[in-house]
C-alpha cells in the first residue's frame, strides 16, 4: 500500500501528469482567450507536454509561462495564419454543405477542398509542437511542419485521431473530459511526438556539423 502512494511508482506519476494536464489546459485556455495568442499558448502546451513526456515536468506553471513568452513572437504569427486558414476552410465546407451546391460545381468544390482540409490537419498536428522545439520562420515553420506530417504520416493519424476521440468522447459520452481538453491531448500526442522531434534534432544537429 505505501508502494502506491510512492511519487515514483509508475501509476502515481501518471496520476501526477493527468493533473498537469489539467492545469495547463486551464492556463492555455486563459492565455488563448485574446485568440491572437493561441499560437504562442499552444507552442507554450507542447514545450511542457514534450518534456513531460520525457520525464522533465518539474514546474509546469513557471514552464508554460517562460514558454509562452519565448514562443509570443514565432507562434503568434503561425497562430493567425492557421487560424485564418481554418476559418476559410470551415466557411468554404459550410458554403458547400449549406448552399446544397450539386452537379459539377458541387463535385469539384469538394474535390478541391477535402486535400487542402487533409493537408491543414496534417500541418497543423505539428506546427505548434516545431515551433516549440525548433526556431525558424513562421512561413518556413508551416512549411516544414507539412512536410514532417507527410514523412511520419502514421504519427500524424494518431495524433489527429486522438485529439478527435478525445473531444467525441467529451461531447457524446463522458462530458467532464473536456476539462482535460487540449492539454490531455497535447500530453497524449507528446508520447508519439517526442520520438519525432528527437530524431529530427539529431538530424539538424548531423547537418550543421557537415556544414562546419
Amino acid at each position: 500500500m505505501r508502494n502506491l502512494f510512492n511519487p515514483d511508482n509508475p501509476v502515481m506519476n501518471f496520476i501526477g501528469k493527468l493533473g498537469d494536464a489539467l492545469w495547463l489546459n486551464i492556463l492555455w485556455f486563459v492565455t488563448s482567450l485574446p485568440i491572437f495568442t493561441i499560437g504562442a499558448s499552444t507552442s507554450a502546451l507542447y514545450t511542457v507536454t514534450l518534456r513531460m513526456a520525457r520525464d522533465e515536468n518539474s514546474g509546469v506553471t513557471a514552464a508554460f509561462f517562460r514558454a509562452f513568452k519565448e514562443n509570443f513572437r514565432g507562434g503568434t504569427p503561425i497562430g493567425l495564419i492557421m487560424t485564418g486558414a481554418g476559418a476559410a476552410l470551415g466557411a468554404d465546407w459550410y458554403i458547400l454543405s449549406h448552399l446544397r451546391i450539386t452537379g459539377v460545381a458541387g463535385t469539384l468544390g469538394f474535390a478541391c477542398l477535402i486535400p487542402l482540409l487533409i493537408a491543414y490537419l496534417a500541418t497543423l498536428a505539428f506546427v505548434f509542437p516545431l515551433q516549440a522545439w525548433f526556431r525558424n520562420t513562421p512561413l518556413h515553420m508551416i512549411r516544414n511542419a507539412f512536410l514532417v506530417s507527410i514523412r511520419y504520416l502514421f504519427c500524424t493519424l494518431l495524433v489527429i485521431g486522438i485529439h478527435f476521440a478525445v473531444f467525441y468522447i467529451a461531447i457524446h459520452y463522458f462530458t467532464p473530459l473536456i476539462f482535460l481538453g487540449e492539454g490531455f491531448c497535447a500530453f497524449l500526442s507528446s508520447y508519439l511526438l517526442r520520438p519525432v522531434m528527437d530524431a529530427l534534432a539529431n538530424a539538424e544537429d548531423v547537418q550543421e556539423e557537415r556544414q562546419a
